[in-house]
């Protein structure tokens, strides 16, 4: 069935299949992670990869091209269906490759640049493609390439925010400042200097109203210079022609300058113009009578001031003395009252401005949140507490979110609010997911250990111990001590607590070797062997003999990483000389030698072990495969020969 008004009335031919190169209209019938399925009649289907589907990045392709929506793409290729791959009542006899960027579409005509074509120096016009803290990425018109505009290059004048400036989809100017042929990489620069002398610079930007309102101070200097600007030119326009008078051209003249800003006609201070024009009209009806009109013109084309006063002091020369002190006296209170009214207006205008750059940044901010919520990047950066709310009704048991929601609060001062967010966090997780809950508790932890005091972190530790593993509550406080010390120098008084909460965690579970470990670890990076020293022989006591083996391995590893690689030799060949079939603890040697000592002594050791022939075939197997790959990776070619020829020795010897 058909709803077509052609078909309808009677028109039951197939539509035309397009050819290679046609523009059609279509439906989305289908949209994946890797394209759109477009139908575009009964018999015509086609589909459009991710990539040919919008010029730009597209996070979410389903919301942005649902099902039924109608598109415009340009055909590259259409091929027939096969009978086998088609289903029986599926009507679809071709399918056709389509592409739908905006690019194709539109530009087809233009010549399309390649990297070649681009030369520095050169400017071209682009779009914002994305907006980060340390620059723009720009695309060049009829150009698939794109370029970095430094934070440098953005402006003249530093920028404290580009998001606030720039947005994904802005037209702007570049000009190339350097070109990559290798790795085909482009620098640009935006700054307005570099296209003063363009014909199509546009003044008027939101950086300019930016800095319009944080320089009020100039942008009325600039106002009041326009108003003088304006005089001149009427002064200009009235002094080129001698046929008329002076006064008529100035009335005509203001006429038409308030019929052109219909904005200013309704302010007192235009009023007081019209009023004062009119009476000045009269006067010079009277001048025009007289027989000295020229000479008045050319003495009043000097006078770039226009002194309103000079007329009517000439008029009224013959008044009393009486009434000329009425006259300075209502004179002076006009003025006054212009001031006043100037003051006034200028105070209205400042705000004026004021109000529309902040609604021209709240239009900004809200259109860029409409885009970033319709194409998903909302969602990988929050910045609103709703984002948050709305991202966690979704994943409540995720705690980086809870974390990175606490932050945002932290970014804004408001403490109480962050330790509100990590009981909520604790609430809303679910029991059973420990190591999220551990997560949020550590977050709380390092906040009352920077923002609170004493009390408030042990209280925490112990809160925290109730509902979590205690020991590793205590290995994550620890750990927050522990980078403190590191962070300001070894100050006493965070060595003082963060010794005090080792030993705390040491007494508490004096069974695991975790707690002895992370103790040790600490004392050897604040460069305090002797201390370590003692802590392994009181870990010694305390552990049970079957984890003696390993907390020493450790231990000796530590020292070669974090203190002196000849204790940790000692250590390990005390430990061989008592485990000396344990291939574990010498590989863990070796290792460590190849790392930190040198090659000689560990092929001397490897030479040695083989000699000694108390393995068994499989470890002897073993041990060789370690040497050789040893070889591989730190010797030679013949070196990796003499490994061969010992294990064939070894062989042979092993059959007689």
């Amino acid at each position: 069935m058909s709803l077509r008004s052609s078909r309808v009335d009677g028109d039951l031919d197939d539509d035309p299949i397009p050819d290679k190169g046609d523009i059609v209209q279509g439906y989305v019938i289908q949209t994946t992670t890797k394209g759109c399925f477009l139908r575009f009649s009964r018999k015509v289907e086609g589909r459009s990869t991710l990539k040919e589907v919008c010029d730009g990045y597209v996070a979410n392709p389903s919301s942005s091209f649902p099902m039924g929506r109608l598109v415009v793409g340009k055909i590259k290729e259409t091929r027939p269906v096969s009978k086998k791959g088609r289903h029986k009542k599926d009507s679809v006899e071709i399918q056709a490759d389509v592409d739908m960027r905006e690019s194709v579409l539109v530009d087809n005509e233009q010549e399309i640049l390649s990297f070649e074509d681009i030369n520095v120096g050169e400017k071209y016009k682009g779009t914002v493609q994305t907006v980060t803290d340390y620059g723009v990425f720009v695309r060049i018109k009829n150009c698939g390439m794109d370029g970095l505009a430094h934070l440098s290059e953005c402006s003249d004048n530093f920028i404290k925010d580009l998001k606030a400036l720039y947005s994904p989809g802005d037209l702007v100017k570049v000009i190339v400042l350097n070109k990559d042929s290798e790795a085909k990489r482009l620098a640009f620069s935006m700054k307005a200097s570099h296209f003063v002398d363009d014909d199509d610079t546009d003044d008027s930007s939101v950086e300019g109203d930016i800095e319009m309102e944080d320089s009020e101070d100039e942008s009325d200097d600039e106002s009041m210079e326009t108003e003088n600007i304006r005089e001149l030119q009427v002064s200009n326009d009235i002094s080129d022609s001698d046929d008329e008078n002076f006064a008529t051209k100035l009335v005509a003249t203001m006429k038409a300058n308030d019929e052109d800003n219909n904005e200013d006609s309704s302010s007192p201070e235009n009023d007081e113009k019209d009023s004062d024009s009119e009476s000045d009209e009269g006067d010079s009806t009277s001048e025009d009578e007289s027989d000295d009109d020229k000479k008045e013109v050319d003495v009043l084309d000097t006078n770039v001031g226009f002194s309103w006063g000079a007329g009517a002091l000439g008029k009224n020369a013959g008044m009393t003395n009486n009434e000329n002190e009425d006259d300075s006296s209502d004179d002076s209170d006009s003025d006054s009252e212009d001031d006043d009214e100037a003051e006034n207006e200028k105070s209205n205008s400042r705000k004026s401005r004021k109000r529309q750059a902040e609604k021209r940044r709240e239009e900004q901010e809200t259109s860029r949140r409409e885009t970033a919520l319709a194409d998903g990047t909302a969602d990988d950066n929050p910045e609103t507490a709703g984002d948050f709310e709305r991202l966690l009704a979704g994943e409540p048991n995720n705690s980086e979110l809870w974390i990175r929601y606490m932050a945002f609060y932290l970014s804004l001062a408001d403490i109480s609010s962050a330790r509100k967010v990590a009981e909520k966090a604790l609430d809303r997780i679910e029991f059973r997911r420990e190591k999220e809950k551990l997560n949020v508790w550590s977050a709380l932890l390092t906040l009352e250990h920077k923002f609170g005091n004493e009390e408030t972190f042990k209280d925490v530790i112990g809160k925290a111990c109730k509902q979590n593993n205690p020991k590793q509550v205590y290995l994550r406080a620890c750990e927050i001590l522990a980078n403190e010390v590191e962070l300001s120098s070894s100050n006493a008084a965070s060595v003082a607590k963060a010794d005090a909460l080792f030993t705390t965690m040491c007494k508490k579970h004096k069974s695991k070797k975790k707690v002895w470990l992370a103790y040790m670890k600490y004392l050897l990076k604040q460069s305090r062997q002797e201390d370590a020293q003692a802590l392994m022989k009181r870990a010694m006591q305390s552990l049970a003999s079957h984890k003696h083996a390993e907390i020493m391995s450790k231990y000796a590893q530590m020292e070669f990483e974090l203190g002196s690689p000849e204790r940790g030799r000692t250590i390990f060949d005390g430990l061989l000389l008592k485990y000396n079939k344990r291939l574990d603890l010498f590989f863990v040697y070796l290792d460590k030698e190849c790392k930190f000592g040198t090659i000689e002594h560990a092929r001397s050791m490897l030479k040695k072990k083989v000699d000694e022939r108390k393995l068994s075939d499989r470890q002897m197997k073993s041990l060789f495969k370690k040497w050789f790959r040893m070889e591989e990776e730190h010797g030679t070619e013949e070196t990796q020969e003499s490994v061969k020829e010992s294990a064939r020795t070894y062989v042979a010897e092993s059959r007689n």
